[in-house]
């Protein structure tokens, strides 16, 4: 198994999904705790509420991203590559996903299913954590290499 996936299984049998698993990872890694930032990814889970919105897996990646990069106070300007870096994500995730039918929540658990053998649950039900493990993975090394190939340094602003 994959050691990032050995480092978030402890937050996930505590109940965390997709969008707040990538957040506390970047929390965790400038060694910060920031529980008002987490809570409001919260927002984001299972393609926002059930409501078969986008994967929190995108639109986490793009908070993560948005941490990094962009702007969060007066005086303070986002990266200047901060649309493209984000832009660059999501086109990455949309092809990635593509093969699914979509980039909702439900789609893509479908597809991941599909792929694995493992039982997704039906529209309306909580997502199972363990499909998205490889594809949250992805993610992240995306998030990170998008960062070394833009020179944004993963750091607190």
């Amino acid at each position: 198994m994959n050691p990032l996936l050995l480092d978030i299984l402890p937050l996930v049998c505590q109940g965390y999904c997709c969008s707040q698993l990538l957040m506390l990872l970047f929390v965790q890694s400038i060694g910060h705790e920031n529980p008002e930032l987490i809570r409001a990814m919260h927002g984001l889970c299972h393609g926002m509420g059930g409501s078969e919105g986008p994967c929190g897996l995108l639109t986490g990646g793009a908070c993560v991203l948005g941490c990094i990069a962009g702007r969060g106070k007066d005086g303070e300007n986002a990266h200047h590559s901060f649309v493209p870096l984000v832009n660059d994500y999501q086109g990455w995730f949309a092809e990635r996903t593509q093969k699914y039918g979509g980039l909702d929540c439900f789609q893509v658990m479908q597809g991941l299913s599909a792929e694995t053998g493992v039982v997704h649950p039906a529209k309306g039900e909580e997502p199972n954590p363990s499909l998205c493990g490889g594809l949250f993975v992805e993610c992240w090394e995306k998030i990170l290499l998008l960062c070394e190939e833009y020179g944004i340094a993963m750091e607190p602003r």
